[in-house]
């Protein structure tokens, strides 16, 4: 966007001139007025701005060469949070008025205007907040137009103070001051307050009474001793404890019913986690970025505990984002730093749902009272080769809307998938993504997601007209379709979704060749998909090729038990004669029901047929030593990732069979029998971690290469949970910049199914652009 090209495209006549521009992006609730404000002022034009429903309208008057100094001023330096996505100006006849000035916002609604999202507190704020000669020295919840709570404490738009949960503290004078002076940093900054009007902080026991002394001292005193203290913050509750206390640790483990799941860690500055993590320059920005995410980091250094993140090579690490969290954290270097629920229930947010904890899970809680409108848990990212990619898109990242390129005709909402929900509303060109919402198997998350999207729909005044929902009979998501009822109702296939969203992400409007790895989708053919080749376009797809069918024995148990899957996959290549051989390694079926799991699996007894490349991962890694079982989902995977990354990368690879014809069969049989003759040879477990992972980095490239070439496709898209294996996609990564045909990884949606409602809701758009419904 260039202000010469649209200054240049407007008729004026004479020295002076008045313009009418409207902008459209993230330009509310970021100091965009009193930026604008000091521009005017400083050019000498009068006029003013306004937030109304359709953006910002400024309306600018003066000489002509300084209403063109004041609109390049106005692209070229907009506030630091500010974005603008759109522009446009036109001429309108002079008025009278001389002065420049900010005017009340229109009445509520949300027709353009967009969420604002939260930021870490900003440098200035932090300055202040440590200055003992500051009115707000060591306030908890200092902030200004640069940074603080927006999203989650908004009720409605535009956002402003009186449509925010901080309506319920009137300001002082001295806050009002502020607010009310545009050339002051805290103009309009809607959470303003003070020790003397805003928010309290208080810590109380496990039985809810309240402890006398400073919170935040008495909260570090806790800490220190062996405490877990949950902590309120922006989108809801964390657990705070010692992070390099063996037996802390596990204690928190034990409470909070999370086996071996990993912690992060919350680091006081960044130079003290340097101490612990490699930290290249791509994800030193992203962890001191006002946005502020969690970074899965590689071990480096110093040690802290092996069960913060067992079996796992890397270490998910962010610094103190909130004035809160830089005061609790002063007196450490690294806290443990959790979402403070029982595993797999919702994030808690309000002092209500914190009693289910206390005393089971937390023995203090350091409370305030601004209150949480919409839980948002902490986003999380990873960096392949300088390539941000995100693992959970929340926390200073929604609800910014996405570009869809092929816009909806009518408003659609798309429902996502059942693990690590997320829904979609989409309006004209843009759609608007939930934050994480966690799995929706709990009835108590299932609440939670209705409860977000009414709220969703009624902020952005959206009333869908057309419902989109994965295929998968069974899920959550495919039953409130039904409850929905919408006018219109579009089922779309798991693995086409995850290659429409990356194709969203990267504006390809032209067929590709989508590489959709993950543990389960529900096929078109009624089968458990999982190892997948499509031709993808937006309104549909073409299976070309796949892992070969194998049976799920025990179906979700044999996703919590991966020795099924390598006993299945083993059948596979001995047949039934595999449980009379001597296995190489450690490993043996002794002491599980091998002979009983393998006829029910041969007879097809409770053992749909999956063609799932996330079960092959289980199933090597049960082989080489990486567990029998699991407590969360991708840990046998994530294991063998740490393995692999003690040998490093190498040319070592295993062969995958695939079929002739059009649809191509891949048979993994002849991996696992070279997996077994390498473990005879005396080969080390890491080496053979690496060669597999190469061979399926391999398998994506040639297969996708050939699959190109046939059906004239000049990109392959590449998504699905086994993505964000960071090993697996550096590997790709790394070969593909020497292929003929460019491949595409996400970078705005995570891999996993967090990122399906954005694919669903283009191809529902689609189909109903083509008339396909």
């Amino acid at each position: 966007m260039k202000w010469q090209d649209i200054f240049s495209a407007i008729e004026l006549n004479g020295d002076r001139a008045r313009l009418r521009i409207t902008v459209r992006g993230r330009v509310q609730g970021v100091g965009f007025r009193p930026n604008v404000f000091r521009l005017a002022k400083g050019v000498g034009v009068g006029g003013f701005i306004r937030n109304t429903r359709n953006g910002v309208i400024i309306e600018v008057q003066g000489m002509i060469e300084a209403i063109d100094r004041f609109g390049r001023s106005l692209v070229e330096s907009p506030p630091p949070l500010a974005r603008i996505d759109s522009l446009e100006a036109v001429a309108i006849e002079l008025s009278p008025d001389v002065a420049f000035l900010i005017e009340p916002s229109e009445e509520p609604g949300g027709a353009e205007t967009l969420f604002p999202v939260d930021t870490a507190v900003c440098e200035d704020c932090l300055r202040e907040m440590n200055d003992p000669k500051d009115r707000r020295y060591r306030y908890p919840f200092i902030n200004c137009t640069n940074c603080g709570p927006r999203f989650t404490i908004i009720e409605g738009l535009p956002y402003d103070r009186p449509l925010t949960t901080m309506n319920e503290f009137e300001m002082d004078d001295f806050c009002r001051s502020q607010y009310a002076d545009p050339g002051d940093r805290r103009f309009h900054a809607e959470p303003i307050s003070c020790p003397d009007c805003g928010p309290h902080l208080s810590i109380v026991d496990a039985g809810g009474q309240k402890i006398p002394g400073d919170p935040i001292e008495e909260a570090q005193r806790l800490i220190a001793g062996g405490s877990i203290v949950a902590v309120k913050g922006l989108g809801g509750y964390h657990l705070a404890c010692l992070a390099a206390d063996p037996g802390v640790v596990e204690l928190l483990r034990k409470r909070k019913q999370r086996p071996s799941k990993p912690f992060a860690l919350m680091f006081r500055t960044i130079e003290i986690m340097e101490e612990y993590c490699l930290i290249d320059e791509t994800e030193r920005r992203l962890l001191l970025s006002p946005e502020s995410p969690i970074v899965l980091l590689r071990r480096s250094g110093k040690k802290l505990p092996e069960a913060i993140a067992p079996g796992n090579g890397y270490i998910g690490a962010f610094l103190p984002y909130t004035p809160l969290h830089h005061l609790l954290i002063e007196v450490f270097d690294v806290l443990i730093m959790t979402s403070a629920n029982f595993t797999d229930e919702p994030l808690i947010s309000s002092e209500g749902e914190l009693e289910a904890v206390m005393g089971s899970i937390a023995d203090a809680a350091l409370i305030h009272d601004r209150r949480i409108v919409h839980r948002c848990d902490d986003s999380i990212f990873f960096v392949p080769a300088q390539v941000v990619v995100p693992v959970r898109r929340a926390r200073g990242f929604v609800p910014e809307p996405i570009r869809l390129p092929r816009p909806a005709r009518i408003p659609i909402l798309a429902l996502g998938g059942h693990k690590k929900g997320t829904f979609a509303l989409s309006r004209g060109g843009k759609v608007f993504l939930s934050p994480h919402l966690g799995d929706l198997g709990d009835f108590r998350s299932q609440e939670n997601y209705r409860r977000e999207l009414k709220e969703f729909e009624s902020i952005l005044e959206i009333e869908p007209e057309a419902c989109v929902h994965d295929m998968h009979p069974d899920y959550f998501t495919t039953r409130l379709a039904a409850e929905i009822a919408s006018p219109v109702t579009i089922a779309v296939q798991h693995h086409h979704a995850h290659a429409v969203s990356v194709m969203v992400e990267h504006d390809l409007e032209e067929p590709v060749i989508a590489v959709s790895f993950d543990g389960t989708g529900y096929g078109s053919d009624g089968k458990l998909w999982g190892g997948e080749f499509l031709l993808s376009e937006y309104e549909d797809f073409q299976r070309l090729a796949h892992i070969k069918y194998l049976p799920l024995q025990g179906g979700e148990a044999a996703i919590r038990e991966p020795w099924r899957m390598a006993l299945v996959h083993l059948w596979n290549l001995f047949g039934e004669s595999v449980l009379g051989r001597d296995l190489p390694g450690s490993f043996s079926f002794e002491g599980f029901p091998a002979e009983q799991v393998l006829e029910l699996a041969v007879r097809g007894i409770n053992s749909p047929l999956t063609s799932s490349i996330g079960r092959l991962f289980d199933a090597v890694a049960c082989l080489l030593g990486c567990g029998d079982r699991v407590s969360y989902e991708a840990e046998a995977a994530v294991a063998l990732e740490a393995l692999a990354m003690r040998s490093g990368m190498t040319e070592r690879r295993y062969r995958f069979d695939l079929s002739d014809g059009d649809m191509v069969e891949i048979d993994p049989a002849p991996v696992i029998e070279s997996i077994l003759g390498d473990l005879e040879k005396g080969i080390s477990r890491s080496e053979i971690s690496s060669a597999f992972h190469n061979s399926v980095s391999c398998l994506i490239a040639d297969l996708s290469i050939g699959l190109a070439d046939k059906h004239r496709c000049r990109s392959v898209v590449i998504s699905g949970g086994v993505l964000q294996n960071r090993f697996l996609l550096e590997n790709l990564m790394m070969r593909s910049r020497s292929l003929p045909v460019r491949f595409y990884q996400h970078t705005i949606v995570p891999p996993n199914d967090g990122g399906l409602s954005l694919g669903q809701i283009q191809v529902g758009a689609a189909r109903i652009e083509r008339g396909l419904i």
